[in-house]
């Protein structure tokens, strides 16, 4: 009786779980919403109702994340359309000025290169006029990139002779004496700018060049040797103490020889940053200011007297760049150039090379932030052969100059391209027909489309004209509009291709060919043409019956056959899109071969007699087994099977087969899937008992190319795996069930499943739990013992939930006695 009362209990308790659960998540209400709900009982009941639903709302309530992916994703548009916006800035400020790109861009019509429809005086940027940021940003400060170029003007450490070098202490210098007297003495000057001079004794080149030593030592000798003649010469100079600061790559100190001069100090430390100044680079000795540099000087004009020998303590200071100035359009080096001082217009064109021969110099653009921050622009005529030419105007910091090309001013020219031999522009004289520029262009004697030629005219407001003629009738000696056209200002005219304006025809070819794919349609091609261009028909092709597909222009599909064997093949025309198709002969196969290894006694490869040759047959032609063969575990393994059940979709069948839950919130989700592996279909189970006793009349199975045959040896015995006590392979004794071999293996062990043991034959059957332990062991058999999967069990979580119920109960309670 106690039981069934626990019993009963049990199930009142998980029948509440579910009915009250969303209650016992609840708090007691106050004092004030039970006044309320004593008021309003219709309240009271909707809350015992909706509690449950609001509570699991707020309990179970995923995060908000809609508004906020909305907002990531606007500020990610914004930013890629900020990052689109700078590289269109930086990519649109491409100038076909700039020095990177006047190798490879000429005059867009020296080839006859046109728009597609035909007008050369469209631009590329037509509508889009680059910023002045952005076309400041595409050019390059004047004079940097020569020290980013690996150069050999480094420091140098050894120099044969110098006359004009000072001498100072660590220098080696090496006399040579011949005549008379025949000496060589290699001296190094002491710290205190002395040599020592065998037999005159000491003397002092501190400060002395290598010419002015020369002769004071010639002096002295001249005194104790007569006859004689002298040579000084450098070894080993001394290294000197130097410092490159200021906005410069690389700042520090360097150690150097005493041979270094200004430039080979710069070259070390990398030259001035884009900070930089490249026009006031400053020696300071001593403290004091030696020397101010200018590189321009020797950037722009190779003067490299401004170069000085550095002494040890010197410090060269790179202070920041100064005002500085764009140069674009039609100069010989577009880049920004620093001022020095007051440089005119002239004095910037001179600077950046001067302007080509396609500049127009009278009428040249400058834009100049003046006060406020207001730009302004304007046209400077730089012209010194110009009437205006104004050479008092002064170039100012962040001025952007342009020099315009003469062909945004050009007039009275005409222009042709396409299918003639001399494309690009003309001169237009007074009265110059469609005809006559023709002639003069000369027209290509082969790919040119006759029936049309179009004459592209832009009228002086701009708006824009298409003239079409026949080109044939042009060409002709007769007369019409074509013949008495005469050409105005801005005239281009284009010459088309064949190619361009006719479709090309193709046709196509399939099946056991050599190279079966699309071929181009000839004049009178016949189908033993479009054969013999795909490299003729495979052996395997079927001669008597070829296919052709011909579609019509209304989409209507006609099939033919051809006897390929005949001549007929060289008879029958192809028309455009035609597909020819040659079969393959029924039932081809080459080289159908099975493999059989292990226990026969010509193991190897096998091509099979025909479709139908059977496993016994193939059996019989290795001889039979061996003395120590194991027929009955015999494996046949086909690989197509694995692969049928891929194309079968078997795999997502079985895997949703297994079993469904559902959990406390109502989600389905699958439990102990079933784990799929489709290779271990590939070995088909067969009973080789029945086939040997019936001499192959009964179980046997017809072989497929490609199926893998193994006869293993006689077994050492039975296996015995899984959760026993022990695993192994124990002897075979005839007429013995499962109980006898799990008793030698140890026994279960306390994991054990004991209904789901499982016996294995050799030739794959598999026998399980009641049938299992009925089944008489045979040799080669396997006997496995699986575990059994356990549930642990939370006591504490148990007792959660009962509590969170009667909290539940309680509180229902409480709020109907109160009302």
């Amino acid at each position: 009786m106690i039981k069934k009362l626990l019993l009963a209990t049990l199930i009142l308790v998980l029948v509440s779980v579910y009915w009250f659960k969303p209650l016992s998540a609840q708090t007691l209400p106050s004092e004030d919403e039970i006044k309320q709900l004593k008021n309003d009982p219709e309240a009271a009941h909707k809350l015992l109702q909706g509690a449950g639903k609001k509570r699991s709302t707020r309990r179970y309530k995923s995060q908000d994340i809609f508004g906020s992916s909305e907002q990531s994703s606007r500020d990610r548009q914004q930013a890629q359309l900020d990052s689109l916006r700078d590289l269109r800035a930086r990519g649109g400020s491409a100038n076909r000025y700039n020095a990177e790109f006047d190798s490879e861009f000429g005059d867009e019509f020296s080839s006859g290169n046109f728009d597609a429809d035909g007008d050369f005086n469209k631009s590329d940027n037509e509508g889009k006029q680059p910023n002045r940021r952005s076309r400041r940003e595409a050019l390059r400060p004047f004079g940097y990139d020569l020290f980013r170029r690996t150069t050999d003007l480094t420091s140098p450490v050894e120099l044969a002779n110098a006359e004009d070098y000072v001498l100072g202490p660590g220098d080696n210098v090496i006399i040579y004496l011949w005549g008379r007297v025949e000496r060589e003495l290699n001296l190094t000057v002491d710290r205190e700018g002395k040599v020592f001079v065998p037999p005159i004794g000491e003397m002092v080149v501190w400060g002395k060049t290598v010419s002015d030593f020369q002769t004071n030592l010639r002096n002295n000798l001249s005194a104790v040797y007569s006859e004689f003649k002298l040579n000084v010469t450098l070894g080993k100079i001394r290294s000197i103490r130097v410092y490159v600061v200021g906005e410069v790559n690389k700042p520090g100190a360097y150690t150097v020889s005493s041979l270094t001069t200004l430039f080979n100090a710069l070259y070390e430390a990398g030259g001035p940053t884009e900070r930089g100044s490249m026009r006031k680079i400053k020696l300071l000795r001593g403290g004091n200011l030696k020397q101010e540099i200018d590189l321009y000087d020797f950037l722009a004009r190779g003067d490299n007297s401004i170069d000085v020998r550095l002494k040890s303590g010197d410090a060269i200071f790179i202070p920041i760049v100064g005002p500085q100035v764009a140069v674009e359009g039609e100069v010989k080096r577009p880049a920004i150039y620093e001022l020095r001082g007051d440089e005119t217009g002239s004095d910037i064109l001179t600077l950046a090379g001067g302007a080509t021969a396609e500049g127009y110099l009278r009428k040249v653009t400058v834009e100049r932030v003046v006060e406020k921050d207001e730009p302004r622009l304007l046209d400077v005529d730089l012209d010194t052969n110009s009437e205006s030419y104004d050479e008092s105007f002064v170039i100012q910091a962040g001025d952007h100059v342009t020099v315009q090309t003469m062909y945004d001013v050009q007039r009275n020219y005409v222009a042709v391209g396409g299918m003639v031999k001399h494309a690009g522009r003309f001169e237009r004289s007074e009265g110059l027909t469609l005809k006559e520029l023709l002639q003069r262009a000369q027209i290509r004697p082969e790919d040119v489309y006759f029936e049309r030629l179009n004459v592209f005219r832009t009228y002086p407001d701009n708006h824009k004209e298409m003239l079409a003629f026949n080109l044939s009738d042009l060409l002709q000696d007769t007369t019409g509009p074509s013949q008495s056209l005469t050409l105005m200002d801005r005239d281009s005219v284009h010459i088309y291709s064949i190619e361009v304006i006719e479709r090309t025809k193709h046709v196509s070819i399939g099946g056991e060919v050599r190279n079966p794919g699309e071929y181009l349609l000839y004049e009178g091609m016949t189908l033993g043409d479009i054969i013999f261009l795909a490299g003729n028909m495979n052996r395997a092709a079927y001669l008597n019956r070829a296919e052709i597909a011909h579609t019509d222009s209304l989409g209507v599909v006609t099939i033919s056959y051809v006897d390929l064997a005949s001549d007929l093949k060289d008879q029958v025309k192809l028309n455009e899109d035609d597909n020819v198709s040659v079969r393959q002969i029924p039932e081809w196969e080459l080289n159908r071969r099975v493999w059989i290894e292990g226990e026969v006694l010509f193991p190897g490869e096998y091509t099979l007699s025909s479709r139908n040759e059977t496993l016994w047959s193939a059996l019989k032609r290795t001889g039979g087994f061996t003395d120590v063969a194991f027929p009955a575990g015999l494996v046949l393994e086909r690989k197509s099977i694995s692969g049928s059940t891929f194309s079968q979709n078997l795999n997502r069948l079985v895997q949703s087969s297994g079993e469904l839950r559902e959990d406390s919130l109502g989600q389905i989700r699958e439990v102990d899937p079933v784990r799929f592996n489709k290779e271990s279909l590939d070995r088909i189970i067969l009973d080789m008992a029945r086939l040997i006793e019936s001499n192959g009349q009964e179980g046997d199975l017809t072989l497929q190319p490609g199926d893998k045959i193994y006869v293993p040896q006689i077994p050492p015995g039975v296996s015995v795996l899984g959760a026993v006590g022990a695993t192994g392979t124990i002897r075979y004794e005839p007429k013995k069930r499962l109980s006898y071999y799990l008793d030698r293996a140890g026994g279960y062990t306390r994991q054990a499943d004991k209904d789901g043991v499982r016996l294995m034959r050799a030739d794959g059957r598999v026998f399980s739990g009641g049938s299992a332990k009925k089944k008489t062991v045979e040799l080669g058999d396997a006997i496995i013992v699986p575990t059994e999967i356990k549930k642990d069990k939370n006591v504490m979580q148990s007792v959660s939930s009962v509590v969170s119920i009667i909290s539940g109960l309680a509180t229902s309670v409480f709020i109907i006695t109160k009302l």
